[in-house]
């Protein structure tokens, strides 16, 4: 396609900008993702650059997606490296590529935020702490703390220079009369400093790193090390950064070393920053011109999404945010123009109650989609925090309209994670009466509420556990009372907990649970085949719950339940609860979220609801443990300041709205005094809100409400949802997803449709380690640096699993098999004495309407012929037999395709290099009729996967070895 087709004069301007610092500044809806992906791809085009010489940055991993897939599809050969990502990730590899230099290995662990809570409280006595650990609440001040250091990475703050500052305060003269605040003062930072660096070596002892520390960390490594930052100077000659408003001030300082040719291009708009409470620091983009004084200008202000109506109204309000905006401090006009007509001003309703401002809502959706013909879809109500959507999404299931609320109930929230929870809390305390009562009421066993409130009754009564009780129940010949069918399902479950105690002194946590689920129970087979779409997302669920076993047993020193249970409990603890699992619920549904999810997203009917006073803007809270004032380098954190970034929150709010933009509001929330619309509807409307008198419903309407219908939650779920997106242009699938479909369609389901839990193979915990191992060598070898057998038989052990073998024995032999194997291997490899030219580096190309993506171990490019070369830990006895299964290997003649895509031109050699334990290298090249073959397998497991045709196709070998063929209702047994 012609990359400028389409752009306006200012987008065709940032696109085709030649060399040096470029400023878009790109107000809501302008297009200006559409500029980044152009600009990268013009810049391709044009042999300004090579593909892996652009480094495209931005903040979450779906914005990264979203900019990796239009690159794709302008860019028909595609690209190499992880060139598009966000800052954590790039950091991350950035690391592991020299973590020797900073005394890391390159397989440490990054903790996420729970974890590190759970980490700091495991070390807490071993920091220097004393005023903020108080000894009748040790762990009162833990997340305060943790915030504090997350605060002091954001803003480039490290141990030492915390500690430098506290030096100077130390040696400040107060007067008398501040003598006695000033010693406190000091005291106090001095705890923090010292209890800052302890926590920082802690990390580093133990392995881990967390989220801060990969952009500092990431900065110490570039300024200590001039030749690897002139290396990364030299690979990235051209940067472009996402928005630029949402960066701190760290990952500014990071571009600025990285950008040496000052190719450096930063799209974003300082009215939609409002991630401060995440570190965001408006500086950067406010400051951009004076850390670039010849930086180019351009400014996206041609809107294609709101109407005039509602883009004035927004601008209205954003300009009570001056002087502090880059319309007054750069003299740039941001004044929006729209593509889609003058439309309607927004509007406005005050009521008398909470249920009228509800129950408008509700009915103004009814009538509209009504009327103009739309779809449910079409409305979205943004509220300002999840606690404040319950009211409107009772009054829309009062209406029998569909929602969907992004912030509905967390995982451990979910019936079956929860009844698998308290399964483990009953086997880790058989005396925890409160969980067993929960599974033995669970739709697993189903004991009537009746019969389990005798039981209770009982229990309390003598004094007794509910399992000495159920115990009894099933024993005596009356029963206690309690109905012969409880009775027998009390058996049932007396049964199952028999099973499966025993297990819980030998076994790891995933796999007791996983044999209770689908042996014991068959709770996942049963999940697995329902055509329910309900129970598709049931399942996905308890993958992320055996998600998170497995990355407890990462980290375990002794994977029980009990240590589980312990583990899980100090998650809950520390705030954590993941969302639900991902099924595509393609349903017809009223979108219900915060402002913040709304970032992004547009709709053409939007609700702002709640507008009061207190509540939007939001009342300022400082950190409980500040940073210093001393070492923040954005604007302070001022009451000002905290209402100037609520106000652009209520602007990006405003701006979702397509054609129509609602504003409400109640006078009575349930307190006692009356309450006051936000200040931000005056300045929007300009209007003294204040003085608004509260709307009237009729007393009838009232009555009506509460006798409409019997209030059930009606969430996509239950609006005929379909588990695959409809018309999607792009498919992208891995040589995994294209074998495993191949072999089976119905496989293909179970692994990555339903993404059902399965138990660890010992293969699979064998090959994951010798696998990390061999990238731990390669990744070093690529720095030029060596790795001792030493070093690979640590990391070997460090990833590996006791689990899935088949005996004690079996594990031993097994890991002896591995430790030798990598002995072979780092004997071939130094012999060898070849360095290769990428390890571990992720693909992304684009044939048609579909996109292959995968990793290739590695790829060795000697005089313009490049070698691919995968490792394999699968037996092979003879070279005949390496030969032969790497000529007819799928994954090579798809990763040969992918390489054409990216090079231009086929490789010349493909290798498979088996470990066995001795290393046997299987070596052929690509042939026209082989690379023919992949094509036409990759088209049909496409075919297959879009028509989301997933039937049972059993073949004997297949099913033998298939990890699905206990709940598989299609398996052969012959």
């Amino acid at each position: 396609m012609d990359l400028l087709e389409g752009l306006n004069p200012e987008q065709h301007d940032a696109v085709t900008f030649g060399e040096g610092p470029l400023l878009i500044v790109a107000g809501v809806g302008t297009g200006k993702t559409t500029v980044i992906t152009r600009r990268i791809a013009w810049l391709i085009a044009e042999k300004k650059a090579r593909p892996a010489e652009i480094l495209a940055l931005t903040f979450t991993e779906k914005a990264a997606a979203e900019m990796e897939e239009r690159v794709d599809l302008l860019v028909p050969y595609g690209y190499i490296e992880a060139q598009i990502g966000t800052f954590h990730a790039f950091c991350d590899r950035l690391l592991r590529e020299n973590a020797i230099l900073l005394g890391l290995t390159p397989d440490y662990r990054i903790l996420t935020s729970a974890e590190q809570a759970i980490f700091l409280k495991d070390h807490l006595f071993e920091l220097p702490l004393e005023r903020f650990r108080p000894l009748g609440n040790p762990i009162r001040n833990l997340s305060a703390i943790l915030t504090l250091f997350s605060r002091a990475k954001d803003e480039d703050v490290t141990s030492d220079e915390y500690q430098k500052y506290v030096g100077r305060i130390e040696g400040e003269s107060p007067s008398e009369e501040e003598s006695e605040a000033h010693a406190e003062t000091v005291n106090e930072q001095r705890e923090l400093a010292e209890s800052y660096a302890a926590y920082q070596r802690l990390l580093l002892e133990n392995g881990y790193v967390d989220f801060g520390d990969l952009i500092t960390l990431a900065l110490k490594l570039l300024r200590e090390h001039p030749s690897v930052l002139a290396r990364y100077q030299a690979r990235f000659r051209y940067i472009l950064v996402d928005e630029f408003q949402d960066t701190n001030y760290a990952q500014f300082e990071l571009l600025k070393l990285l950008a040496l040719d000052r190719n450096l291009t930063v799209c974003g708009d300082d009215d939609q920053s409002i991630y401060k409470f995440r570190g965001a620091a408006i500086s950067n983009i406010l400051g951009f011109q004076k850390a670039y004084p010849d930086a180019k200008l351009v400014v996206l202000d041609q809107n294609y999404r709101s109407t005039q109506s509602i883009l004035d109204a927004a601008y209205r309000l954003i300009q009570n945010n001056n002087p502090d905006r880059l319309e007054v401090r750069a003299d740039i006009p941001k004044r929006l123009r729209s593509s889609s007509g003058q439309g309607d001003p927004p509007h406005q309703s005050h009521f008398e109650t909470l249920a009228e401002e509800c129950d408008f809502v509700a009915e103004t959706i009814r009538e509209r989609r009504s009327e103009e013909k739309l779809a449910y879809a079409d409305f979205a109500i943004l509220v300002r925090s999840n606690a404040q959507a319950t009211p409107f999404l009772r009054s829309l299931n009062l209406l029998k309209i569909p929602w969907r609320f992004s912030g509905s109930r967390g995982l451990y929230d979910q019936e079956e994670v929860r009844t698998a929870i308290a399964l483990l809390r009953v086997l880790a305390d058989p005396r925890d009466s409160l969980s067993l009562h929960y599974l033995a009421g669970s739709s697993l066993y189903g004991i009537a509420g009746e019969d389990l409130a005798l039981a209770t009754s009982f229990a309390r009564r003598r004094n007794k556990s509910l399992l000495e009780v159920l115990r009894i129940i099933v024993r005596s010949s009356d029963g206690l009372g309690v109905r012969r069918e409880s009775r027998d399902h009390v058996a049932t479950l007396l049964e199952h907990l028999s099973t499966v105690f025993p297990l819980t002194a030998t076994e790891p946590t995933g796999e007791i649970l996983y044999r209770y689920l689908s042996t014991i129970t068959g709770s996942i087979g049963r999940l697995s085949n329902s055509e329910d779409l309900r129970d598709a997302q049931r399942v996905q669920n308890l993958a992320k719950l055996f998600a998170i076993i497995e990355r407890f047993s990462q980290v375990a020193r002794y994977d029980r339940v009990r240590w589980f249970v312990d583990y899980l409990d100090a998650l809950i603890e520390a705030g954590d609860n993941p969302p639900v699992g991902d099924a595509t619920w393609d349903a017809d549904a009223v979108h219900v979220l915060t402002i913040h999810q709304a970032k992004g997203l547009e709709f053409p009917i939007v609700f702002l609801v709640g507008l009061l006073s207190g509540r939007f803007p939001s009342t300022h809270r400082r950190d409980p443990i500040p940073l210093p004032d001393a070492l923040v380098k954005d604007l302070a954190g001022s009451d000002d300041s905290h209402r100037q970034e609520e106000r652009r929150l209520f602007y990006v709010g405003l701006t979702r709205a397509k054609d129509a933009v609602y504003l409400t509001s109640a006078q009575d929330y349930g307190g006692k005094r009356p309450r006051k619309p936000s200040l931000f509807v005056s300045e929007t409307l300009a209007l003294d809100a204040s003085k608004l008198v509260p709307q009237r419903r009729s007393p009838l309407a009232a009555i009506l409400r509460h006798s409409i219908a019997e209030e059930t939650a009606r969430t996509p779920e239950e609006a005929e949802p379909t588990l695959f997106p409809i018309g999607d242009p792009i498919l992208t699938l891995s040589h995994r997803q294209i074998d495993d479909y191949l072999t089976c369609p119905l496989k293909y389901r179970y692994i990555h449709v339903l993404r059902v839990p399965i138990r660890q193979h010992h293969a699979v915990i064998y090959g994951n380690a010798v696998h990390q191992a061999i990238r731990l060598f390669n990744l070093n070898r690529l720095a030029e640096r060596d790795t001792s057998i030493e070093d690979l038989h640590e990391s070997f052990r460090k990833h590996w699993r006791a689990e899935g073998f088949l005996t004690r024995h079996h594990e031993e032999l097994r890991l002896e098999e591995g430790l030798k194997a990598l002995v072979a291997f780092r004997e071939y490899e130094v012999a060898e004495g070849r360095r290769p030219t990428h390890v571990e580096q992720r693909f992304s190309v684009v044939d048609e309407d579909i996109r292959l993506v995968g990793f290739f171990d590695r790829i060795d490019i000697v005089e313009g012929a490049g070698t691919v070369i995968d490792y394999k830990t699968s037996e092979v006895h003879t070279q005949e037999q390496a030969d032969r299964r790497t000529k007819e290997s799928r994954q090579l003649a798809i990763y040969a395709l992918a390489y054409q895509h990216l090079f231009e031109k086929l490789p010349e050699k493909l290798e498979l290099r088996f470990l066995t334990p001795n290393v046997i290298v299987g070596t052929t090249s690509p042939t026209k009729k082989r690379l023919e073959k992949a094509r036409g397998e990759i088209e049909q497991a496409a075919a297959g996967i879009r028509a989301a045709a997933f039937p049972g196709e059993p073949v004997y070998r297949a099913c033998r070895y298939c990890p699905y063929a206990g709940i598989c209702p299609s398996k052969r047994s012959d």
